[in-house]
C-alpha cells in the first residue's frame, strides 16, 4: 500500500505540474484554451492525493500497533474493504472543490448544463406575465432574471397603456433536460413572444404563440393580428445595449429580423444598436425557424466562467472583459473616428504629393499611419 501511495502522490505531482506549472512558465497557448476551473481541480488532485497518503499513514501505524498487541479488532479481508470505500469516499469529495454556496451559477453549455442555486422568475412584475404561470420552468440565472425584467420595464414605459411582455419558458430549478426544449438546460435561455397589434392597429392582449409571416401578418381563428415593430424593436435594442445582459443571441425567422432592422434603419438612433442587433439576431441553422417567439440566450459573467460556464462562439467584441485573456502586445483598439481621421490623413498626403511632386509635414505620416 505504501508503494502504492507513492506512486500515486509522484503522478498526482506530474499533474499538477503539467497543468499549473509548465503552462504558466512557458505561457504555451494551452493557457488560453483550458478554463480556470482546469487548473483549480488539478490543484484539488493533487491536494487529495496528499490527504489520502497521510490517511494511509495513520491506518498503518494504527495496525501495526494493533499487530504487536496482538488485538487484531478486523481481519485483513475487513481492513481491506475499508480501506477501499475510504479511498472512493476520499477522491469523490477532494477531486473539486465545492460551489460557493449561495451564489447562482451556469454550468456547461446551454444544451448540455445545469445550474447551482437558481433564482426564479415571479409570474408577474412590472410590464410582463408569464405565459405559464405556477410551472416549474421558470428558473434562471441572475443575469437572465435581470435582463427580462430591465427590458420588459423599458418597453412598458417607452409605450404606456399597452399589454405587458409574454414570458415563456426558462429553465426547470437544477437545469438539464427541458421537456419542450433541447436547449433551456443552464439558466441562460428564455422564450419572449412577440407584441402584436389588432386590426385597428392597437395593442393586443397576448393570445399565444402568433406565428408571423413575411408581410408580419398572423390569423388566430377570425381575428388578424400584426407584427409590433415599434415595442418588438425597443425590446430588442433595450436586450443589446444592456451592458449587463450579456445577450448574446436574439433567435428569431429572418423575416421578423428583415422587418426589426428596416424599422430600425427608418427610426433608430444609435448605429451602435443596429450594428449589434444584425449580428445577434439570427434564425437558427436547425430547428425551429422562431416565428413567434424571441429566444434570448444570454452569456457567462466572469465569476461563472471560471467555476464551469461554458459559451460557444462567436464571442462579441462589445462582451469582452477583463477575464478574456488578451495578448501582451496588444493595444486599446481604435476608434471609428480615428480610424476614418487617418484615413482622410493619408488620402491627403497622396494627394499633395501627386499635385505639389514633393512631400508635406502634415503630421501623422503615413509610416505612423501604417504602424497604427
Amino acid at each position: 500500500v505504501a508503494d502504492e501511495v507513492v506512486r500515486v502522490r509522484g503522478a498526482a505531482v506530474e499533474l499538477e505540474g503539467l497543468f499549473c506549472g509548465r503552462h504558466r512558465a512557458a505561457q504555451v497557448a494551452l493557457r488560453h484554451e483550458l478554463p480556470p476551473a482546469v487548473e483549480v481541480r488539478a490543484q484539488a488532485i493533487h491536494e487529495a492525493f496528499v490527504l489520502l497518503g497521510h490517511f494511509i499513514a495513520v491506518l498503518k501505524l494504527t495496525w501495526r500497533v494493533w499487530d504487536v498487541k496482538r488485538k487484531r479488532a478486523l481481519s485483513c479481508q475487513g481492513m481491506a474493504r475499508i480501506l477501499t470505500t475510504v479511498v472512493i469516499t476520499a477522491i469523490c469529495a477532494c477531486v473539486s472543490k465545492p460551489l460557493p454556496a449561495g451564489q447562482t451559477i451556469s454550468i456547461g453549455t446551454s444544451d448540455q448544463g445545469y445550474l447551482h442555486h437558481a433564482i426564479s422568475l415571479p409570474d408577474q412584475g412590472e410590464g410582463y406575465r408569464r405565459l405559464r404561470p405556477g410551472e416549474e420552468t421558470r428558473y434562471g440565472t441572475a443575469t437572465l432574471i435581470e435582463a427580462i425584467g430591465s427590458a420588459a420595464r423599458a418597453v412598458a414605459e417607452a409605450f404606456p397603456g399597452g399589454y405587458p411582455l409574454r414570458v415563456g419558458d426558462l429553465s426547470n430549478r437544477r437545469g438539464g433536460a427541458h421537456q419542450r426544449h433541447l436547449s433551456h438546460r443552464a439558466g441562460r435561455d428564455v422564450d419572449l413572444v412577440f407584441y402584436a397589434r389588432d386590426a385597428g392597429g392597437m395593442a393586443a392582449r397576448g393570445a399565444g404563440w402568433l406565428q408571423f409571416d413575411r408581410y408580419g401578418l398572423a390569423v388566430r381563428g377570425d381575428r388578424v393580428f400584426s407584427f409590433d415593430e415599434a415595442r418588438n424593436w425597443h425590446l430588442v435594442r433595450t436586450l443589446v445595449m444592456d451592458p449587463q445582459a450579456r445577450v448574446k443571441w436574439l433567435f428569431c425567422s429572418n423575416d421578423i429580423k428583415a422587418r426589426l432592422l428596416r424599422y430600425a434603419a427608418r427610426y433608430e438612433r444609435s448605429p451602435q444598436a443596429v450594428f449589434r442587433a444584425t449580428w445577434v439576431l439570427h434564425q437558427p441553422a436547425r430547428g425551429d425557424p422562431h416565428v413567434d417567439h424571441f429566444h434570448v440566450r444570454v452569456g457567462c459573467g466572469p465569476a461563472e466562467r471560471t467555476l464551469g460556464c461554458q459559451e460557444q462562439a462567436p464571442f462579441w467584441p462589445w462582451l469582452s472583459d477583463a477575464a478574456r485573456k488578451e495578448e501582451d502586445h496588444a493595444r486599446t483598439a481604435a476608434s471609428d473616428a480615428q480610424l476614418v481621421g487617418w484615413l482622410f490623413v493619408e488620402e491627403h498626403l497622396d494627394q499633395s504629393r501627386h499635385v505639389c511632386g514633393g512631400s508635406i509635414g502634415i503630421a501623422p505620416q503615413p509610416a505612423t499611419i501604417a504602424r497604427r
